[in-house]
């Protein structure tokens, strides 16, 4: 399509939505934004969003800095096993908060 012709997403494009899916899980987690939906429901926003988080990453793994995109990916399935954090500032965010104790 002529339209689309030329239109190329960039690294900082990237950043930037991790950026902005990261602040959108340690806010809706903070404060609660989600407590009155279904465990399920709850677990299927959780869910899209480290799926929109690994689509990031394999973008910019497959596009651009191969390695960088690839240890993010590998932090990401990590963060995700271990805290069940959709991104890796999350999961850095969660960690945080549990040995800081939750003020």
């Amino acid at each position: 399509m002529a339209v689309f012709k030329g239109a190329r997403v960039k690294s900082i494009h990237l950043i930037i939505a991790v950026l902005a899916l990261s602040l959108f899980g340690i806010v809706a987690g903070d404060l609660g934004l989600f407590s009155w939906l279904s465990l399920e429901t709850q677990r299927v926003i959780g869910l899209t969003e480290f799926g929109a988080n690994m689509a990031i990453a394999i973008c910019g793994a497959v596009a651009f800095h191969r390695i960088a995109w690839s240890a993010y990916l590998v932090l990401s399935v990590v963060g995700f096993v271990l805290v069940s954090a959709a991104t890796p500032i999350t999961a850095v965010w969660l960690v945080s908060k549990v040995l800081h104790g939750a003020a």
